[in-house]
């Protein structure tokens, strides 16, 4: 059975564009309860150090738990509006979106997790070796560490996931209805990936080279679920990747906030930060296509 280009259900273009508003509604909806209690806490906490930031299009000054809370609120809905469009629009199984199988192998999941988990500290380990002044400890209490521990361990993977069943699964499929080669379909879905990524606070450090880092991330993980014939490994690694940024580092100007992670970043600098993408990817996309690349028929 082909991931790609899946068989099952009702998958024409009409259905497709029915399904992608129904999405992006389902999206929009999501986006009003941070909005509202964002809005209701600018204008009732008397601080005047916390309000939206017509620059950053977003809103500063808030408890960092509570905005990471409530900026990774609207993957819920993310999440219901793919399980209606593709249940209810193309009339078939919500795992399809992650695998032609009639079960979930959340090994590989696991495998995933583990292996990108284990690249991705192995490379802040050596990088923190050979630049030991980028980081330090941050200084924040216990209690809001492991409150933080508790809401990466939960909310992230929900909005790891989403991002993955819609790119990984539900565009790949899309376009693979036209696009038959994996490079050339992993290049168009990693592109639009990374393209939707260039809003985040990151792309202050260097347009071009952080651009870059998003749009490489998209297209191997693209390419490595084209290969393997399933979303699996891509939904663990990039849990691990947003997870470990959760829990160990924090730096100026990220999407994830001032958050209480362990250590601080700071010194960024894009070139050496795409390296160790381009380095950390490129072993987990051999490791992955050595164990589980799928041969089609």
């Amino acid at each position: 059975m082909d991931f790609i280009r899946v068989i099952k259900g009702k998958n024409s273009w009409k259905r497709y564009l029915t399904s992608f508003i129904v999405i992006i509604l389902f999206i929009s909806v999501g986006a009003l309860p941070y909005v509202i209690i964002s809005e209701w806490i600018v204008h009732t906490d008397g601080n005047p150090n916390t309000y939206y930031d017509f620059n950053k299009e977003d809103y500063v000054g808030m408890n960092p738990l509570l905005y990471f809370a409530l900026m990774n609120s609207p993957f819920l809905f993310w999440l219901l509006g793919l399980f209606v469009a593709i249940r209810f629009i193309h009339k078939r199984n919500f795992t399809t979106l992650i695998t032609p199988n009639k079960k979930i192998d959340w090994k590989r999941i696991g495998f995933g997790f583990i292996t990108y988990f284990g690249i991705l500290s192995l490379i802040t380990i050596i990088d923190c070796l050979l630049n030991p002044g980028d980081y330090s400890f941050n200084d924040v209490r216990v209690s809001d560490f492991l409150i933080l521990f508790v809401l990466v361990l939960v909310l992230t993977p929900i909005q790891t996931a989403c991002e993955e069943l819609f790119f990984r699964g539900y565009l790949l499929q899309f376009f693979g209805k036209w696009v038959r080669i994996p490079f050339l379909l992993s290049l168009i879905v990693g592109s639009i990936f990374g393209a939707l990524h260039f809003t985040n606070p990151e792309m202050g450090y260097s347009p071009v080279l952080v651009g870059a880092d998003y749009l490489v991330t998209g297209f191997i993980w693209c390419y490595i679920t084209a290969k393997t014939n399933s979303a699996e490994l891509s939904i663990g690694a990039h849990a691990a990747n947003n997870m470990l940024l959760g829990w160990f580092l924090t730096m100026d100007d990220s999407a994830l906030g001032k958050i209480p992670s362990l250590f601080v970043v700071t010194n960024i600098n894009p070139a050496t930060s795409l390296m160790w993408t381009i380095v950390s990817l490129g072993i987990f996309l051999f490791i992955s296509l050595r164990k589980y690349k799928f041969t089609r028929l």
